[in-house]
């Protein structure tokens, strides 16, 4: 789990580096949102859902409040 944890973060940080080899001036646009999208994704991962930790970093870089309102609401997992 923690491996294609890592390999989502690794993958993420390639792009951000590709986009700002690029395009330098519009690279920074793009950083906030891979970083807010860590908040619903962190939360998600702590109630349980650590398999879609990728899908919910995703989810909340493009679609923030409705990701953090889904996460909140969202039933703990049974371990």
């Amino acid at each position: 789990m923690l491996k294609k944890n890592l390999l989502i973060i690794a993958g993420v940080a390639v792009v951000i580096a590709l986009l700002f080899a690029t395009r330098q001036g519009r690279a920074l646009d793009f950083l906030p949102m891979v970083l807010i999208g860590l908040l619903p994704a962190a939360v998600a991962c702590w109630k349980g859902y650590a398999d879609r930790f990728g899908t919910w970093w995703m989810y909340g870089s493009v679609l923030w409040p409705v990701a953090m309102i889904h996460v909140t609401v969202l039933p703990w997992r049974r371990r």
